[in-house]
């Protein structure tokens, strides 16, 4: 049974709002999205190096946190994929820290670019969403995580991620 519900996608599609939602409802521990925290301190602006940085400080976070269930909003799949779109390349060391994560303990959930896009000041890739999503499918795939895709309006985004975390993390089948 996997202990780590993790959220990704590309940009406004909801991820930080189900995943504080997601918490709250089960009462599992959650780790944010330290780019935002980072990005913010900097202006919004942003090198190849920094990406790095904001990796290895996302991935300490949730190192550190010992808790049975955790929800994340964003790993450093993103950061990758955010990397390699943006710079042509990914940083050796993010590459080695996905290398390492442990499968059977993560579970996605991939959130459609299908809902309109809000304006948000860290934000910057409104017409490329569809691309990022593709992206991250592939990635998944390619890594062999589990995931499932959650698309819809907001209502029924919540109502599949609620299924599936109470499929995967709170049935006793698993």
């Amino acid at each position: 049974m996997p202990s780590k519900l993790i959220l990704i996608g590309p940009e406004s599609t909801g991820k930080t709002t189900l995943s504080i939602y997601l918490a709250k409802l089960y009462n599992f521990n959650l780790i944010t999205e330290y780019s935002r925290e980072y990005l913010s301190k900097k202006s919004n602006s942003y090198s190849y190096e920094d990406l790095k940085k904001i990796a290895i400080q996302q991935n300490q976070i949730e190192k550190d946190n010992n808790s049975e269930k955790i929800i994340i909003d964003t790993d450093l799949l993103t950061i990758k994929i955010w990397s390699e779109f943006k710079y042509g390349s990914c940083d050796p060391e993010i590459e080695k820290i996905i290398s390492s994560y442990e499968r059977h303990k993560r579970y996605y959930l991939l959130l459609n670019d299908d809902i309109k896009w809000e304006y948000d000041p860290l934000r910057e890739s409104k017409n490329d969403r569809s691309e990022i999503f593709s992206l991250h499918k592939n990635l998944l795939e390619k890594k062999g995580f589990n995931y499932s895709i959650i698309s819809g309006t907001a209502i029924d985004r919540i109502n599949n991620a609620i299924k599936i975390v109470e499929e995967r993390f709170l049935s006793k089948n698993n």
